[in-house]
């Protein structure tokens, strides 16, 4: 990606409308005890599974903190909190501002700044984000409001979302580029760590779907099909 002036035009733009939300519980485990063996596997509901990934927002306004908390988090290992981003955004912005349109992609590059952490906003295609495999933050605009989201993942048709809101989802990719002004916020700092956190197993498999079009998980072994035999009275 090359850089462009384009990181001073969403610098400008606030956001407004993101939901208010709670912190989901913690999974919970689910046991039983059988005649061979008592076993144990941890659930979780459908709403932790979500934001397994994804940092929810707590504000009105905190979309954008809580999307830079998502991708230093869970793509290059800080583990920054919503509070803390909040925080340091709030105290070095513009506060009359930021209570009016919320946070601004400048807001998050001089929170990175101050914490060594270089960041820039570059105009750039989806094919130009999938081949340079880099998690970054998009702003899009969603029934009128303009929204932060984390871009975890890209495929010929899908787009990963971590949504502050609504957690982790895909996207078809026209969907996202009606939605989409085509300015991509990445880190500049640590490159490869972001890299080797995009687009991976651990970025999607917390998205429930289905393998189509993929060859199943494990085959079963070969005493499993010696058993699968239609003995007397199966049929």
């Amino acid at each position: 990606m090359r850089p462009t002036l384009a990181w001073l035009i969403p610098a400008m733009l606030g956001l407004t409308g993101c939901a208010a939300t709670i912190a989901p519980a913690d999974p919970h485990f689910a046991g039983a005890s059988g005649a061979i063996a008592d076993y144990q596997v941890p659930v979780a509901s459908m709403l932790a599974r979500k934001f397994a990934t994804v940092v929810r927002q707590q504000y009105d306004f905190s979309c954008g903190s809580a999307a830079l908390a998502t991708l230093l988090r869970y793509h290059y290992g800080l583990p920054r909190s919503e509070a803390d981003v909040f925080t340091g955004m709030w105290r070095q912005g513009d506060q009359a501002n930021i209570r009016k349109v919320g946070f601004s992609l400048l807001d998050m590059k001089r929170y990175l700044a101050d914490s060594h952490l270089q960041s820039d906003g570059y105009k750039v295609t989806l094919d130009a984000i999938a081949a340079r495999r880099l998690p970054g933050i998009a702003l899009i605009t969603y029934k009128g409001y303009r929204h932060f989201v984390v871009v975890k993942g890209i495929t010929a048709d899908t787009v990963l979302l971590g949504d502050p809101s609504l957690g982790l989802h895909a996207m078809p990719r026209e969907a996202f580029q009606r939605m989409w002004n085509g300015v991509y916020f990445v880190l500049n700092s640590a490159t490869p760590v972001g890299t080797s956190n995009f687009n991976g197993v651990r970025q999607w498999q917390p998205l429930a779907r289905a393998p189509i079009n993929k060859p199943f998980l494990d085959p079963l072994s070969l005493q499993a099909l010696t058993l699968s035999a239609p003995f007397y009275r199966d049929f």
